[in-house]
């Protein structure tokens, strides 16, 4: 069930996505620092989009990286916690009294 509510969405989002390309297809004139080009609208709306995913996937994987080595450092911390608690039940007891 949730495969055919998937691909139905996929369907759904691939003909809005068609639909939207068809009808911004006109020309426009881009200005950019270096000069100007001009290209359909798509074509621009899909450049800003894969930018902007770039640029996510950049930001999200250096937090990803980031929180990788926080828990590699906790789990070491864990890992040396343990083995001291283990070392401190093997110590024997002394009767004080």
């Amino acid at each position: 069930m949730y495969r055919i509510f998937v691909t139905v969405v996929l369907v759904l989002v691939l003909c809005a996505g068609a639909t939207i390309g068809y009808f911004n297809a006109q020309p426009i004139r881009f200005d950019y620092l270096a000069g100007q080009i001009e290209l359909p609208l798509i074509a621009l709306v899909l450049a800003d989009f894969f930018i902007a995913v770039l640029l996510t996937l950049l930001v999200c994987g250096a937090r990803i990286l980031a929180l990788k080595g926080e828990a590699r450092r906790l789990r070491k911390q864990l890992r040396d916690a343990e083995t001291e608690l283990k070392s401190l039940r093997n110590i024997p007891l002394k009767d004080v009294g």
